[in-house]
């Protein structure tokens, strides 16, 4: 199915027209040698780009794009045998609506140029888009593609049902303005409904979320340094876990990034319910870092959610080693806190200075002795 006409021709680099189609009749005397339809409404469309426009082709030969000349602006193109005609455009863009079915040839004409190209049985409303070299009375197909330049939609009959149908891509606008859509999207007489496969209406699929938020020795502790935390000592995590969805939870696990075993008093979460993880460790020397995990399934699909928590671990001896440093807040702001000559690096990784020393990511800028920037 062509759901978006402009999607392929960009694809191909070329130009971009809708098919014809619906409307829009366009006369001619007669049709193209061994046509077997008439112009009018409905037809074909042709599209194309002449020596390359201003873009590279993209399925072209090397040595095409080499012998290609500048696209050749006001340049007409005409239907043989009809009185469709069109101009390339500055871009070495051109289209053609309404093309009857058959063999169709097509004439190049500009000053002495005079050249032609011939389009084997092109079909009732399909898309033809083309790459065209042309010199002097020579033309040079280069790429041609083709498509049925129609999309599905689910129409809506009037009385509340829908069924599939085939329009060109000209009539979609007409259409999705008359109340259809396509398999998938939402109803336009209700958007709490989707199309389904048959074109019927139905709920929509309600959203599935969780959320997890972890915490060291009770702290949050998102950024760090966190809590400082004696080498040696237990460390207690929580994971607390949310069903913040519209939809119950199952298969609900927990996982740490570091190793840390954790367990959860179940693995079902009904709307809005939560529940609270725990895991322990044995506090280590220096920053650390660890991330929690939650994982479910729903009858919306699969959801998952992490949360970072931070502790210092401070070494035996360390305690009595202290300064005073510009700590920075989550709001941008800063205040004078006292920490240990170890926890240094880790405040200082995070943002943080002494009084009189630059402010991180501030040039010119330093610290008052009250920790204002100045």
């Amino acid at each position: 199915m062509l759901t978006n006409a402009r999607t392929l021709l960009a694809a191909s680099c070329l130009a971009f027209v809708t098919a014809a189609g619906c409307g829009g009749s366009v006369s001619g005397p007669t049709g193209p040698s061994g046509s077997t339809g008439a112009t009018g409404a409905g037809g074909a469309t042709i599209t194309g780009m002449v020596n390359g426009g201003n873009m590279a082709f993209s399925t072209a030969s090397v040595s095409a794009r080499l012998t290609a000349t500048a696209a050749p602006s006001g340049m007409t193109v005409t239907v043989v045998g009809t009185n469709l005609t069109t101009a390339v455009d500055m871009l070495g863009q051109f289209e053609l609506a309404g093309v009857p079915s058959g063999n169709v040839q097509l004439q190049f004409t500009r000053g002495s140029v005079n050249a032609s190209i011939q389009l084997s049985n092109v079909a009732e409303q399909e898309l033809v888009q083309i790459q065209v070299n042309i010199s002097g009375t020579s033309a040079t197909l280069l790429n041609e593609v083709r498509s049925t330049g129609k999309v599905s939609l689910c129409h809506s009959t009037g009385n509340g049902s829908y069924h599939l149908i085939d329009v060109s891509v000209s009539a979609e606008p007409a259409h999705r303005a008359h109340g259809d859509g396509a398999v998938g999207e939402k109803v336009p007489a209700d958007p709490t409904k989707v199309f389904d496969a048959n074109c019927q209406a139905v709920a929509a699929a309600v959203a599935a979320a969780v959320r997890i938020k972890k915490s060291t020795n009770g702290q949050d502790a998102d950024e760090a340094p966190g809590a400082t935390i004696a080498v040696g000592s237990p460390v207690a995590w929580q994971y607390v876990v949310t069903n913040t969805g519209q939809v119950g939870l199952t298969n609900v696990v927990v996982a740490d990034d570091r190793g840390v075993a954790v367990s959860c008093p179940g693995t079902t979460l009904a709307v809005g319910q939560s529940m609270t993880c725990a895991g322990s460790g044995i506090a280590t020397a220096g920053q650390y870092r660890n991330v929690g995990t939650v994982t479910a399934s729903s009858a919306s699909g699969f959801v998952r959610d992490s949360d970072a928590s931070h502790y210092f671990g401070q070494a035996p001896g360390d305690e009595g080693a202290k300064l005073q440093i510009c700590h920075r807040t989550g709001n941008g702001q800063y205040h004078l806190i006292e920490i240990s000559k170890s926890a240094e690096p880790a405040h200082r990784a995070h943002g943080d200075a002494k009084i009189a020393e630059p402010v991180p990511g501030s040039p010119g800028k330093v610290f008052s002795p009250s920790c204002s920037v100045v």
